[in-house]
């Protein structure tokens, strides 16, 4: 009964979508952990460099 079950296409589906949701929660881990840097980087900058117009 369980080798019918992991193999139907609904215990296929289930899966992809849990690989799908493992992929997308690596990718936004990955985003953040490159952008992250860059807005500190650039908030440095921000604070060095002199307004204009004050």
């Amino acid at each position: 009964m369980l080798e019918k079950l992991l193999v139907s296409e609904r215990a296929q589906g289930e899966w992809s979508s849990v690989y799908l949701l493992i992929v997308f929660a690596i990718a936004a881990i990955l985003i953040i952990a490159l952008i992250k840097p860059m807005f500190k980087a650039s908030q440095g900058i921000a604070n060095s460099q002199p307004i204009i117009g004050k």
